[in-house]
């Protein structure tokens, strides 16, 4: 059972315990004490003990630690419709979004917003606002330049990121995606260089936010692959998947061998769910004392799953990955 599993059974067996004051139902017979005796009156008596009931236990949620697990849906971070589509939007529009709204000045007056994020198991994204009532600089991004987010167990590194200015160039909107934090941390503090000085000076600044672990989203898949495809070029072992609502995560390692075979490791391995092919957008590999690990990283997987493949493209091969 993993972490977020675990919170929703705490809390399941802390709502189980939850109970009305002793005196509330002596309340509410003398409030009802006017009404005809009888079972019209008896069956009004059950029916308002029930709703009070009720609302008492809405009350305790919503000033307990359920708080932000009720306030959570519907953060939806406006303004970010051209710079994200697909899998990100959709989770957006479901407001899957921690908002944040946390500010900071650039060094040539700029603010930097960093709006909010999305978190879980394979990835935290960073939506934030750069913005100058004077127009930006170049127009672009390179008034900073990300260096990293920390936190409790957490020293995560800048993955990718995308960006949109507006038509008066006074704003723009973008992403940053990083390594997963912990799911432990409360506050994550992020790193960049700021380049907007002038000339070539730039120096190092820091903006911290808050971060609520139980608003991650849940993992859907992780389970371990372990089959090898044998080519003529190599071997290439799968050796584990991670997919969450953000992305999916192929991971495995390959031999040290003809180098072609990295190549079609890279750019050629089909990830295929329900008989569809799922896009990938990004792949990386590393060297190892016995050759290459790679990391895959895929569009999410169907809600309903019933099959999923990898196909090497140019050689053909196939390795079922088992549904548990």
């Amino acid at each position: 059972m993993n972490l977020i599993e675990d919170r929703l059974y705490e809390e399941k067996e802390r709502l189980n315990r939850l109970t009305a004051p002793e005196d509330m139902e002596a309340r509410l017979r003398i409030a009802l004490s006017t009404a005809a005796p009888g079972k019209t009156a008896d069956r009004k008596l059950t029916g308002a003990w029930k709703l009070a009931a009720a609302a008492v236990l809405a009350v305790m949620l919503v000033g307990g630690n359920q708080y932000h697990a009720l306030a959570y849906y519907g953060k939806t971070l406006l303004g970010f419709d051209g710079v994200v589509n697909g899998t990100l939007d959709k989770l957006n529009q479901q407001g899957w979004g921690q908002a944040l709204g946390e500010q900071i000045q650039l060094a040539d007056g700029t603010m930097l917003t960093v709006d909010g994020i999305m978190s879980d198991e394979n990835q935290l994204i960073v939506y934030y606002t750069l913005s100058h009532p004077s127009g930006l600089a170049n127009g672009d991004t390179s008034l900073i330049t990300p260096i990293g987010i920390k936190g409790y167990r957490t020293d995560s590194h800048m993955q990718s990121g995308s960006s949109r200015p507006s038509q008066d160039r006074t704003e723009i909107k973008g992403i940053f995606t990083f390594d997963p934090v912990s799911p432990f941390a409360k506050k994550l503090t992020l790193s960049y260089w700021d380049e907007s000085g002038p000339g070539s000076e730039r120096h190092q600044a820091h903006l911290m936010f808050s971060y609520h672990p139980d608003e991650a989203m849940p993992t859907q898949i992780k389970q371990s692959i372990r089959q090898t495809l044998t080519t003529d070029d190599g071997s290439i072992r799968f050796g584990s998947i991670t997919a969450t609502p953000t992305m999916t995560l192929i991971e495995g390692t390959l031999q040290e061998g003809n180098p072609n075979l990295l190549d079609q490791v890279i750019n050629g391995v089909e990830l295929v769910a329900n008989g569809d092919q799922v896009k990938r957008f990004r792949s990386d590999a590393q060297r190892s004392p016995n050759g290459y690990t790679f990391t895959l990283r895929y569009e999410s997987l169907p809600e309903k799953l019933d099959s999923m493949q990898l196909v090497l493209k140019e050689h053909g091969g196939k390795v079922e990955i088992p549904m548990k």
